[in-house]
């Protein structure tokens, strides 16, 4: 029942994640710097100053980022208190209308429960009854999609959203409102918007694909530059949706920010002010065009700031000749005394009652949304055992404040979970689905036992909810309505996918992945090669293998593909190679919901899983002689999520291709230790191909163990590994395989080339070398007039004409020719292994293994015989695919296994 309710009160539409720079609730702001403010009541009394004679004065205002920041505090009131408060006394000292009100993008979209489940209805209420003159279009305004902002929204709202930026491919005029002009008491006030460059990177794109994002300074100075022409504006504003991505000095962040060097830099000298957004920070930074100076302002988020910007004008000619801008912070929210403060509900009718109508017209809009949400949001939906968060501890250590998905660059339960639950939900329609994942920005609050996240200030819950999750806090975590999806992508799209957790070297996010998934990685590796093995439920991933990955639908999205826009999060592995998309329509947060159900009911209560499922492996040699020391260390493995505990030891075994395992030993790790040298070990007195299965113990209230795996060969006669053979790769032991038995040498530069073909003459040199490596025949005997004595593969291809056994591997083309240079296909190298090896007793089946293997064709009874020993597998639509070319890695798969049968 609930399911149904939650899905009849919040909109069915995908969303996406903040930026990674990106809170959710504004720092509290320095007494100087950039970020400096001052209160509401300040800010009135400074707004109480008449313009010097000769002049008048008027006031741009705005905020940014609102995100539907409606609460049960009252926190859009508040903010509507410092809005109407400062207006109030500024107009009073100015004139009636000296002052604007504009914002800089987000009012909606990833918004709080209270607005989100009733789709923003009350936040743009709200705006209207404030007076909003217009709001530069933002990247959440385009959640639902452009018909549901040029129609519902729109509809809904007294004001324009404004996008100079958004145009039409052919004509390049803006597909939405581009600018507005405003007679502020007398003065002519242009309002120029513009969207972010990342637009498709930062919404699903729903309706917005065949429309073009241009740069959004270029595009604001068009227009800037055509109202200075005609004359019709005295002030220019731009209100870009982008910023700087820290508030500390104007310096150092044009040079961290390409975009905010553009906007700060290069934006016209006719634009007198620059507002900010997106990026979710506090500035106020003066700034010189030329040689005029202008405010360059962004005003947090959440309606915890307004910017004013007070513009001197004079009286005559309409010049700005001065200007004043501030930060203001918010109204306070009214709370009982110490010892026990409290938002106080009698103090806060007292703040509205003594204030202007407009006030109190929000007030009532706000409670009557917070009475829907009331209804719906502490309903007890299931049992938590243990806090399950992001690593927000580290972000508030690191930064001084919380933030929605905790650094963002590092695993986490929470995000885990949610890729847990994410799978859990798509397994129900499709129970094929190999791997749920998450992106770390769209975790918009942590689950803790005995708090709710408050927006980063932790309130207590009430003592009958500890040990309990309701559905607001559900609401809270995914309050975008992102609807589930699933979709094919190779193997090798999984390794770039978390190669791309690295930009330019550095980490700068972290996906979350259901339990199926580790991987390995190495921070000294190249950017692009970090990533050293990937396995899904112990089993290596195949470069070429398809595999079902089940997600939200903004990491789905590949509208930005063929364009110039970025990939959601710059996630680009995730449409690369993408087949078989379905969207299920069904909601986030109901997916979470279901599970925190489906959990408590099987298992009595959720909980956090403490395992990491990336760790850290370095100076990995891959090989080493029996009883030499290993040189392994292993690195990141502890979570800093809440509950996580310390590493404690590290067990290790190694584990051949053949054979029982092999104990090597136990080492401690230090207290507190993030990293394990297993130096001190030996590896043990056997020899081959295998791999380190190393398990770590931690001290956490479950004891949890991670499993992490390494390759390894030892012994005395084993050559160095091909370059090119991943670790972890499902081709790795069977390749690493052909080099120790002498099957192949590579090539010259070290190189293996799994992802090449293979000729004929190439494949039955394979076979000759492994089935009779002491085969020798008379060079003057050539078998085919293609072939002549001292060709290469002179004497594997006559191996393979060599009748003197029985029925030869092969007896070339009717033609008389062997044509060993022709790429051999994924039918012919079975048979030629299968009449190689000549098995007793083999009867083909009836019906064929595959749809695309006819039992009439004459490859049936080989490729039969192959997958009834295990040898060869279907692709993910279960066909076998006789006619395409075999790639070296797929022979190397084959004979290996086929070793690994005949030896058994």
């Amino acid at each position: 029942m609930l399911a149904g309710v939650l899905t009849a009160g919040l909109v069915a539409a995908p969303a996406v994640a903040l930026p990674a720079s990106a809170t959710t609730t504004s720092p509290a702001p320095d007494s100087t710097g950039a970020g400096a403010s001052i209160s509401s009541d300040e800010a009135v009394q400074a707004a109480a100053e008449p313009a010097a004679e000769g002049t008048e004065k008027i006031s741009i205002l705005s905020f940014n980022d609102f995100h539907g920041a409606l609460s049960e505090e009252y926190s859009g009131t508040l903010f509507s208190h410092t809005v109407d408060g400062y207006r109030t006394a500024f107009e009073a000292a100015n004139g009636e209308g000296s002052t604007l009100l504009t914002a800089a993008g987000d009012l909606i979209g990833a918004s709080a429960s209270v607005s989100n489940v009733q789709q923003d209805e009350p936040t743009l209420e709200i705006m209207n009854q404030l007076g909003l003159a217009a709001s530069a279009a933002g990247n959440h305004e385009f959640d639902k999609g452009l018909d549901d902002l040029t129609g519902r929204v729109s509809d809904i709202a007294d004001f324009n959203f404004l996008a100079a930026n958004f145009v039409d491919p052919e004509t390049q005029e803006p597909v939405i409102t581009d600018h507005e002009i405003f007679e502020v008491d007398g003065v002519d006030v242009a309002v120029i918007g513009a969207v972010p460059n990342n637009l498709y990177a930062t919404t699903t794109g729903s309706g917005l694909q065949g429309n073009e994002v241009i740069d959004l300074v270029e595009a604001v100075n068009g227009v800037a530059e055509e109202i200075e022409a005609a004359g019709t504006a005295d002030v220019i504003v731009a209100s870009y949706h982008d910023g700087a991505s820290g508030n500390g000095d104007l310096a150092t962040e044009v040079e961290n920010s390409e975009v905010f060097d553009s906007i700060v830099n290069g934006t016209d000298e006719s634009v007198d002010v620059i507002f900010n957004g997106h990026t979710h920070q506090t500035y106020n930074y003066e700034t010189t065009a030329g040689e005029t100076e202008r405010p360059v302002v962004q005003a947090g988020q959440s309606g915890n700031l307004l910017a004013a910007v007070e513009l001197t004008i004079d009286a005559e000619t309409k010049e700005v000749v001065d200007y004043d801008s501030e930060l203001i912070e918010r109204t306070p929210t009214p709370m009982t005394e110490a010892p026990n403060p409290a938002f106080d509900p009698e103090a806060m009718d007292t703040l509205v009652s003594d204030s202007t109508e407009t006030v109190q017209a929000v007030y009532e809009t706000e409670k009557a949304a917070v009475a829907e949400f009331e209804e719906l949001k502490n309903t007890v939906i299931g049992e938590m055992d243990s806090s399950i968060t992001t690593d927000y501890q580290t972000r508030i250590e690191e930064s001084g404040e919380w933030r929605a998905g905790g650094t963002r660059r590092q695993e986490t339960t929470l995000g885990n979970w949610v890729a847990n639950a994410l799978k859990d939900r798509i397994s129900l329609s499709n129970p094929e689905v190999d791997l749920g994942v998450t992106n770390s920005g769209g975790l918009r609050a942590e689950l803790l036992v005995d708090q709710l996240t408050g927006g980063g200030k932790f309130p207590n819950k009430a003592a009958d909810m500890v040990g309990k999750v309701s559905l607001g806090e559900i609401l809270d975590l995914a309050p975008f309505g992102n609807t589930l999806t699933y979709f094919d992508i190779p193997g090798s799209s999984i390794k770039q996918v978390l190669e791309e957790n690295w930009q330019k070297g550095a980490k700068t996010l972290h996906l979350g992945w259901s339990e199926e998934l580790t991987w390995t990685y190495d921070e000294s590796r190249p950017q692009d090669d970090k990533v050293t093995g990937i396995w899904i439920s112990g089993e290596p991933v195949d470069q070429d293998e398809m595999y079902t990955i089940g997600t939200l639908s903004f990491l789905a999205d590949d509208s930005w593909v063929g364009t110039e826009n970025s990939a959601p999060d710059g996630y680009e592995g995730f449409a690369t190679g993408q087949e078989n998309k379905v969207d299920l329509g069904i909601m986030d947060n109901q997916a979470l919901q279901e599970y925190v159900q489906a959990e408590t009911a099987a298992s009595g209560d959720i909980r956090p899983d403490f395992a990491k499922k990336a760790v850290e492996v370095q100076n990995a040699t891959g090989t080493a002689q029996p009883g030499e020391n290993l040189t392994l260390t292993l690195g990141n493995l502890e979570l800093d999520s809440d509950g996580a505990g310390d590493a404690t030891s590290v067990s290790v075994v190694f584990q051949p291709t053949e054979g029982e395992a092999v104990e090597v030993g136990t080492v401690e790790v230090a207290a507190d230790g993030e990293s394990a040298d297993l130096s001190t070990l030996q590896a043990p007195e056997t020899t081959g191909v295998g791999e380190l299965v190393m398990t770590v113990a931690y001290d956490d209230q479950y004891e949890t163990t991670t499993e992490v795996r390494s390759a390894l060969t030892i012994g005395t006669d084993v050559p160095e590994d091909f370059s090119d053979n991943q670790p972890g790769s499902v081709y790795y032991a069977p390749v690493r395989w052909m080099q120790a038995a002498g099957v192949t040498t590579g090539y010259a530069d070290g190189t293996y080339r799994k992802a090449a073909e293979v000729t004929r003459g190439e494949s039955v040199a394979f076979l000759q070398r492994y089935l009779a490596p002491d085969y020798t025949t008379d060079p003057a005997e050539a078998v085919f007039p293609d072939v002549p004595s001292g060709a290469p593969h002179f004497t594997p291809i006559a191996w393979a004409a060599d009748d003197s056994d029985g029925t030869p591997v092969s007896e070339g083309y009717t033609d008389g020719r062997f044509r060993p240079g022709q790429d051999v296909t994924r039918a012919e190298f079975v048979t030629f292994l299968y009449r190689a090896v000549d098995p007793e007793g083999f009867t083909a089946p009836e019906v064929s293994v595959f749809p695309d293997v006819p039992s009439s064709g004459s490859y049936y009874e080989a490729i039969s015989w192959a997958a009834a020993e295990g040898l060869v597998n279907g692709y993910k639509g279960g066909e076998y695919r006789p006619y395409d070319p075999i790639s070296r890695g797929e022979v190397a798969k084959v004979m290996y296994q086929y070793d690994l049968t005949d030896n058994d």
